[in-house]
């Protein structure tokens, strides 16, 4: 069984994987466009983006 620190991480993870994918999806793919729907700073979607390797 996992822990709740774990399902936790992994939740997060799934959600963050969704909603950068969706925004990038609406923005056609232009990061910048993608951080500001998701009023966040460019270089930590760009760390995200790295994290989860999303392309």
């Amino acid at each position: 069984m996992k822990t709740l620190k774990e399902l936790r991480e992994k939740a997060v993870a799934d959600v963050e994987i969704m909603a950068i994918t969706r925004a990038l999806k609406l923005a056609k793919g232009k990061k910048t466009a993608a951080a500001i729907v998701l009023d966040v700073d460019y270089k930590t979607l760009l760390t995200k983006i790295k994290k989860y390797n999303i392309s």
